[in-house]
């Protein structure tokens, strides 16, 4: 139990039982910073289908509980598997989760009880025993309240941070779509382009676009998804989700979770009663959280994912328009960064929870930084020498 009267919990997965689910369901709708791939709608059912044995084995869940008159509250949450090195750190370390079909890592901290929750968090990771040496963060905000509140707990414990890289994520308000959000962001060409694109769609049959939430998401929805977002180029590398049982059990399992509890929408566009274009999207905490797309090959000529996109942001409605943000999930150069003009800010580093962790890190930045010093000189050797023989 700390000085806060919080206690730090550090469970295995065959730990969890409905009560403290339950708990963890509630925390990440009151979270500081909402994380649908942190929810146990996501988690439980990444670990079940597409985690091996092993990895299930070493992933851990750190729960900080707030004791109540009922009982306990969860008012942070980390889940991370426990390595015996890192990459970057030849030491005993944990890396926060991450499933090959999750875009955000990081922690879960109540609204209310954020700073004490952190603290609470980095208290246990610097003295427990036995001992981690840094923690790995593949890709999680570097930009709002919470990422200030937590880079701030961690160098009051001499937690440094250590990052590799850093990108941007485009994100839509939903209260701000609509016609003239599209015409300020998309360039005249481009914006002529979708609408002629459009009219060409419409000359196939009759065009209807919707979006169903929660409850409405029916079986049929969902396999025509996995249907659609299997064909072209993610069918043929075997990435899609249809490409693997397990992959597909995983999707059913996740979507259910979510649809039970109103924090689903899927997105359609159709032609005579087909749907040619769809998307998945998972909510948290009043945020929503894009997940995969998916279109049909057969009408490529006119762009049906880049039309459904267009649609959602002309005609958003119902329950979305109350979302403070959607974050796409997309990399940087994707085309939705056309037509959403707002961004977030993604880093990919570890924190240093030790002095040989510390020592360790820096070691490995230096050889960063001269192995990059190197490969400019190279370059530039090369460019001179193309440079003589011309």
């Amino acid at each position: 139990m700390s000085e806060s009267g919080l206690r730090v919990r550090l469970l295995s997965y065959l730990e969890l039982n409905p009560t403290i689910i339950a708990c963890w369901d509630s925390l990440g709708e009151r979270a500081l910073e909402p994380n649908a791939f942190l929810s146990p709608c996501f988690v439980m059912p990444a670990l079940r289908h597409l985690c091996s044995e092993t990895d299930v084995q070493k992933t851990v869940l750190l729960f900080v509980d707030r004791p109540t008159s009922e009982g306990f509250d969860i008012v942070g949450a980390g889940i991370f598997f426990q390595l015996r090195a890192g990459l970057r750190l030849p030491f005993p370390c944990l890396k926060s989760f991450l499933s090959v079909h999750s875009y955000l890592s990081g922690f879960l901290l109540d609204r209310d009880h954020g700073e004490v929750a952190v603290r609470a968090i980095f208290d246990f990771l610097c003295n427990s025993r036995p001992r981690w040496h840094g923690v790995d963060f593949p890709c999680m905000y570097s930009d709002g309240t919470q990422a200030e509140l937590v880079f701030r707990v961690a160098r009051e414990f001499g937690c440094t941070w250590h990052e590799l890289t850093r990108s941007t994520r485009a994100v839509f308000v939903p209260a701000e779509g609509g016609d003239t959000y599209l015409q300020a962001n998309l360039s005249a060409r481009s914006f002529k382009k979708l609408r002629q694109a459009r009219a060409r769609l419409e000359r196939k049959g009759k065009v209807e676009w919707r979006a169903l939430f929660g409850t409405e998401v029916m079986e049929a929805n969902v396999e025509s998804f996995l249907d659609l977002e299997h064909m072209g180029w993610k069918g043929k590398e075997g990435v899609s989700l249809r490409s693997s049982p397990s992959h597909v059990a995983f999707f059913q399992e996740m979507v259910d979770g979510f649809r039970r509890t109103n924090r689903l929408f899927f997105t359609e566009l159709m032609v005579d009663g087909t749907v040619i274009a769809s998307t998945s999207n998972l909510v948290s905490g009043g945020v929503g959280f894009a997940f995969k797309i998916g279109w049909h090959p057969d009408y490529a000529d006119v762009s049906p994912g880049r039309l459904n996109e267009l649609a959602f942001v002309q005609e958003v409605n119902g329950p979305c328009r109350d979302l403070s943000y959607i974050d796409s999930g997309a990399e940087e150069g994707s085309f939705i960064e056309q037509i959403w003009s707002g961004r977030r800010t993604l880093t990919y580093g570890t924190f240093s929870l030790s002095t040989t962790g510390e020592v360790a890190l820096q070691f490995y930045d230096r050889l960063r930084s001269c192995k990059a010093g190197l490969e400019k000189i190279w370059e530039r050797t090369q460019h001179l020498l193309s440079s003589k023989v011309t």
